[in-house]
This record gives structure tokens, sequence and C-alpha cells, in this order.
């Protein structure tokens, strides 16, 4: 093993101490062997310890489950990648009525449905709170055809849950705990707050290193579910369905969960990102990275956060590598990119490689950046001072605490595409695509945290 318990325990208490992280865990596969070490506290009121055990939120890589789920209905020939959602959800509809009618199942699961992902309204807690929730799709505008590229789709995520329990006939969290939880034998990853509540949980903090404060809102909707608003996971439950898709769909306990084929389908580039972004390409919503530049993806993962909670999952199937953070809060983002860094290059001989640096040389015409750029969550108007761009970024009232208010980032170009800046209290820089044309010169979309913003 690369780093035994206590070596990764020595690491994250640093790394937790440097980037104001109140708590972590932290799991490893690695040399046919499981590590595991957590560091901080649940909560800064209460200071009960992290442990191993403790449950996080997973946000996000939530979707690796939910899209898992749907490719088990496809080997059933309950499920097409290709076939229009209405084939099995008639009543489906967007506001683009073109769209309703011809969206599909992949265009869902690889975010590429063009459709606005970022709509937590709250359809209630009952057991048709997917199905609700899908119904209140109507009301969503287009940010790009579908197909055309790729911008995070949150809302995506549920109407594929919907399609789950239209194929299953039962309700999405029941499917996952019945179809994935059970068999990979992690009875403690919970959809659901009653769930989570048998074991200890860690809650979210928000604010900026140094002034963090524990979230007032402990849960995203539980009508987001499938996208990832509510799954609570020990960092070795993650480590375990990674496990499961390194072993060509086979968990470690013998139970098959996927075929052969439906772990390379996840594994199989649908749409590549900007370049410069950081992720490479996009799968059936696994997340694809070409560290070593031969052109072939070989890290797969996912990255999750919900109300100041934040996770990163990330396998090397060539070295037989897994790794899970969850954190939450502080400047997760910094303490992540050390970790992968040193842990799969001692592990698995291959690290990300170093993110591009800006250009002092480059003179741009800044006509083609300026202006309001916006969706459903945050509108970016870009200006000009004093010979740089500034994005000023204003969440639209639903996300004012989960983003954490306004904020201003300096923008520093790479090329004439790509700018990166630094949000505040990070270290680590995000990357800012300009793209398209709105048909007079200027860029038609601003790319930024990996969804599209429309200029409006």
């Amino acid at each position: 093993m690369p780093h035994s318990p206590a070596r990764l325990k020595e690491m994250l208490d640093q790394g937790t101490r440097d980037y104001d992280v109140p708590g972590a865990s932290l799991a490893v596969w690695a040399g046919d062997a499981l590590a595991e070490a957590a560091a901080g506290v649940c909560n800064i009121e209460t200071e009960v310890p992290a442990m191993p055990d403790t449950l996080f939120q997973i946000g996000s890589i939530t979707k690796l489950y939910t899209a898992a789920l749907a490719l088990q209905l496809v080997e059933e020939g309950k499920l097409a990648l290709d076939a229009p959602l209405r084939t099995l959800l008639p009543d489906f509809k967007v506001k683009d009525e073109s769209v309703a009618a011809r969206v599909t199942l992949r265009h869902l699961l690889s975010h590429t449905s063009g459709i606005m992902g970022d709509y937590f309204k709250d359809a209630g807690r009952g057991e048709d709170r997917v199905a609700r929730f899908t119904a209140m799709m109507a009301a969503l505008d287009q940010v790009h055809e579908p197909g055309e590229m790729f911008s995070y789709c949150n809302t995506g995520f549920v109407a594929a849950g919907r399609m789950i329990e239209v194929a299953t006939g039962t309700t999405w969290d029941k499917a996952i705990r019945q179809r994935l939880a059970k068999p990979l034998d992690t009875p403690s990853f919970s959809t659901l707050p009653e769930q989570a509540m048998r074991y200890q949980t860690a809650i979210g903090h928000l604010g900026s290193p140094g002034k963090l404060f524990v979230t007032p809102i402990a849960y995203l909707a539980a009508s987001n579910g499938p996208a990832g608003a509510t799954p609570m996971a020990r960092a070795r439950d993650v480590v375990t369905f990674m496990r499961m898709m390194m072993a060509g769909g086979v968990a470690p306990n013998g139970n098959r969960v996927l075929s052969a084929e439906s772990v390379q389908a996840m594994h199989s580039m649908n749409v590549v990102c900007p370049r410069g972004m950081n992720i490479d390409a996009i799968g059936l919503a696994t997340f694809m990275w070409d560290w070593d530049g031969d052109g072939t993806y070989e890290v797969f993962g996912h990255d999750g956060s919900t109300i100041g909670q934040a996770a990163w999952a990330r396998y090397h199937p060539a070295s037989g590598t897994g790794f899970c953070l969850l954190t939450n809060g502080g400047n997760g983002k910094a303490l992540a990119d050390r970790l992968i860094r040193e842990i799969f290059s001692d592990a698995a001989g291959i690290a990300p490689p170093e993110p591009p640096k800006p250009d002092a040389t480059l003179t741009l015409a800044p006509a083609r950046y300026l202006g309001r750029y916006a969706n459903t969550m945050e509108e970016i108007e870009v200006s000009e001072e004093s010979g740089k761009l500034v994005a000023t970024v204003t969440p639209a009232p639903d996300y004012a605490v989960m983003s954490g208010g306004p904020k201003r980032i300096t923008l520093e170009p790479v090329n004439t595409e790509l700018f990166l800046g630094v949000p505040p209290g990070m270290t680590l820089p995000q990357s800012w695509h300009f793209l398209g044309d709105d048909g007079t010169g200027r860029a038609r979309w601003l790319h930024s945290g990996v969804r599209a913003h429309k200029r409006v």
C-alpha cells in the first residue's frame, strides 16, 4: 500500500489545517488494499470529531449511481439510450417543444440536452416528488441545442431518475437501495435524512476560509435526489462503487452489478469539454481525463457539491487505484488537488497535468467578451477595468445561500477563448471559456463552473 492509514491521516490533518476545511474523510484503494483516514469535525459548533464512518453528502457523485441504474435497465430492455424520452414519458415537456420531442436519455446522461440545468425548486417530500419535479421542467428554457455542447445539467438527471421510476415501478430511492446499495454491500449509503440519521453525519459549512459558519439549510430539495441533492455515504462506500467499475461491473463481494458493456458505455466519450477545463470529456455521467496526454482517457470519476459540502471521486483502472475525498466546507478544492496529485503519483505513477498558465503578452479585443451572461442560477457581468476583464457573478435569489453571495473575479487570458480566474477565498483558478459567436463577433456563451451561460 503506497499510503498507510497513518500517512493518510497525517496528510489529511495537515491539509484540513492548510485549507481551513472543518472536516474530511478520505478512502484510498491501491495495491489491493483499503486505507482510510478522517480529520477535523463534523460540525464546528458541536466539535464532534469526523471519523471514517461519518457520512458526508456526496452531491453529484450520485450521478454515477443514477447512470448505473439506467444502464442496468438498458441491459434489461426497459430503457433505451437513444430513443426520445417521450417513448417512456409521453407527457415530458420543456419550453421548446421540438427539444421535448427529441431529447434522449443519452443527452441527459452526457449533459448535452441543452436544458437549463440548475433548477432546485422543491417538489415536496411525497413519493411522487421526482414525478412532480419532472413535470415542473415544462418551465425550463434552452441554453443550447441538444448535442451542441456540454453544459452541466442537474435537471436532466432528475428526468433520468423519473425514467428509472417508470421502468422499475418503484421510486428512485428504493431502486438505488435495491439495485446498487444492497448488491454493493454499502448499507450506509443513504438517500434521505431519516436514513442517514442511523449514522454519524457531517453538516455543511458556508463562508470564506477563516469565517466559516454552519449552513442554515442542511439539504437541497429531496425531489432533486437523482442529481445528488440528498445522498450521503462513507468515503469507502464510494470507493466500493469505483472498485465495481474497475472490475468490469463486478462488486468486491462478487455480485455482478453491471455488464462489462455497460461499464464501457459509461467510460466512452460522448462529448469533449472545452480545452483547458478541469474535465476533459464526458461519458455517460462519468467525468473523463487524459492525464498522460496520450490521446486516450485513463482516469474516471466525478465531483460533487451541495450546501457547504464537497466531494471528489477518481479512479484509474489500469493501476486499480480509487480515491474518494469528502469535505464539509472551506477550500476543499485545493485539498483535493493536493491529495489527488500525491496519492495517484505514488500509487498509480500518474497525476493530473499542470493547469494552463495566463499569457501576459496577448492583445485582445474586449468587445468580444463584454456583456451579460446568465442561466437560472446566476448572472455574470463581464466588464473591463484597468485593461483587464472582470466577471461580477450575482446569484439568483433562490441560490444566494448556496453560492455565498456576489463575487468579483479578475480574468487572466490563456488564449482568445480561455481565461482563468480565482474565486474569493479559493487558491486554485477556475476556467472561463468564451464560446461561439452571436452574429456580431461577440461570444455567445460564457462557459464557467462547467456550465454554459447564454449572452443576454
